[in-house]
């Protein structure tokens, strides 16, 4: 299934190929996973565990649980100790917890990071 939604200035497709469906999972391993794939495809980058909490409103403990899950069914990789080192084990993977509508790639994801251009004082 493929689906052309507009992004910016750009047509951007989007594949519901690569979906995995884990009736094991919960809404908080769903949000947190969808974050932390946007912030790696969008910025090259893996936010923090603090950013994750602000991005998807879940408590840290929360965050954190969420990310020893998802290492464990090794939808992430996290090295200990090591901060900003989160990445999912395939970046164009989509989880959800039930099978998704036939709608769904008409539908464009959600967006949970936004840089915002500050202004700066002279």
């Amino acid at each position: 299934m493929w689906a052309i939604f507009g992004v910016g200035n750009g047509w951007k497709e989007n594949s519901v190929a690569n979906h995995t469906v884990d009736p094991t999972l919960r809404a908080p391993h769903v949000a947190i996973y969808d974050a932390l794939r946007e912030a790696w495809n969008e910025y090259g980058f893996s936010p923090s565990k603090i950013e994750l909490r602000n991005a998807t409103h879940y408590s840290i403990t929360t965050v954190n649980k969420v990310v020893k899950d998802l290492k464990a069914k090794g939808y992430i990789t996290a090295p200990k100790f090591q901060v900003r080192q989160m990445k999912p084990t395939d970046l164009d993977r989509t989880l959800s917890i039930a099978p998704l509508p036939p709608w769904e790639a008409l539908t464009p994801p959600r967006k949970y990071f936004v840089l915002e251009k500050r202004k700066t004082h002279r």
